[in-house]
């Protein structure tokens, strides 16, 4: 049967482009860029539902995605964000592990979605040089989808002809654009899927993630994720308490409190929970003194550089350069350095400083230490129920983020 297609605008600007499968190879996809005459706003081919329906159809079958363009994707190219990376790489011949789970389920890949580059950049469109962030759905349209997964976010919050969308996260890339889309967002625990073909910010941290809006899909692409991994079989049982953060300052909204306590009150009457405990971090920490020092420090302060220096090292060494040989070798570039977003490019400065370069090793061990004492002694794992909470991290509302600079003075 010929595949039948719709086309759809890409309103929101969530996609770098649609794709759609090479029929002369299976597995590979082909690229399509699709405009109207007379129409801003470019469109996407999306499958019929009824493509990858039948008797030996997969779990996710009848089910639509699209993937950050941090992923590679046989038959497609991939940008991470950047021009210049697209035009220095060919087309890809490797999908990587998570696209091909979903792949060999039965979904229909519909195509590629806008990231900040390399993950290093901001979701501010004022700072966004070679593809604009995409837009948020949400509130006013102008605040931001929160990054770095942008387009995944963008587009789950926006198209109800995308049921989900794949992410990175590495410090909050899809938990982000979860709580400023209002739709769930999954991070499994790095380690447990491969991270070959997806371009890394921070390989100790980096995991692939997806959003979708329907709890009956989440689950859906979850338990097909957890097939064959340390996820499966899911424990029999849930932990039996939770566990509420509160290092954050109280709620001041009275609207917005009742809300979240409802929900929690919700929580625990359907997960049959028999309590709740609180938690502060930053005294917890002090109290094990975890940084072994005289006074103790904080956690804010025992990690003060490890995150942008992970980052920042392991973006120039892993990505930086061997783009810009890449990018060099161009005919007609003659050996010329990548034009790269100011962000990144800043981030590449200090990934090559020798100061920071010297601290990079503490900045791993301090990484190590923090992550096995909260471990053992905030989150313990148990053999019946996963782990021995639930962990409510941040229950605040999302912090307004514009996606433009306000004006000096409003008149």
């Amino acid at each position: 049967m010929t595949p039948v297609y719709s086309l759809h605008p890409d309103t929101y600007d969530a996609f770098m482009y649609g794709s759609f499968p090479d029929s002369s190879e299976p597995g590979k996809h082909q690229q399509l860029h699709v405009s109207i005459a007379g129409s801003r706003v470019p469109y996407v081919i999306v499958p019929s539902r009824l493509s990858s329906t039948g008797a030996d159809a997969g779990p996710l079958a009848g089910l639509r995605y699209a993937v950050k363009d941090i992923f590679h994707i046989d038959g497609l190219k991939t940008s991470g964000g950047s021009r210049a990376y697209y035009e220095a790489y060919g087309y890809q011949n490797y999908t990587t592990e998570t696209v091909q789970l979903c792949e060999s389920a039965g979904a229909s890949l519909v195509g590629k979605l806008r990231t900040i580059t390399f993950a290093l950049g901001t979701p501010r469109n004022g700072q966004s040089v070679d593809y604009h962030d995409p837009w948020n759905a949400r509130g006013d349209g102008y605040q931001s989808t929160g990054g770095s997964s942008s387009g995944s976010g963008a587009a789950v919050i926006a198209y109800d002809w995308i049921d989900f969308a794949l992410g990175s996260d590495t410090g909050g890339s899809v938990r982000f654009p979860a709580r400023f889309g209002g739709v769930y967002g999954y991070k499994p625990t790095h380690g447990i899927y491969n991270l070959t073909g997806i371009l890394v910010a921070i390989a100790e941290q980096d995991t692939p993630g997806f959003l979708a809006r329907s709890p009956e899909v989440f689950t859906r692409v979850g338990r097909v994720w957890a097939q064959g991994k340390p996820l499966s079989p899911v424990p029999q049982k849930l932990p039996a308490r939770m566990l509420r953060y509160t290092d954050q300052p109280s709620i001041t909204q009275p609207s917005a409190k009742a809300i979240i306590e409802a929900f929690f009150a919700d929580m625990t009457r359907v997960l049959s929970l028999s309590d709740s405990d609180s938690f502060n971090m930053t005294e917890s920490f002090l109290a094990a003194n975890v940084s072994k020092s005289n006074p103790p420090q904080n956690q804010s302060t025992f990690l003060q550089y490890v995150y942008a220096d992970q980052n920042n090292v392991q973006s120039w060494d892993k990505i930086g350069v061997p783009l810009v040989e890449a990018y060099g070798a161009i005919p007609g570039r003659s050996g010329a350095f990548p034009p790269i977003e100011p962000p990144v490019n800043l981030s590449w400065v200090d990934g090559q400083d020798a100061t920071v370069r010297e601290r990079y090793p503490e900045s791993q061990r301090r990484r190590q230490v923090f992550g096995d004492w909260f471990n053992k002694a905030i989150l313990p794992s148990s053999n019946e129920t996963c782990s021995e909470y639930l962990f409510a991290h941040s229950y605040h509302i999302p912090r307004a983020l514009s996606k433009q600079t306000p004006p000096l003075r409003i008149p």
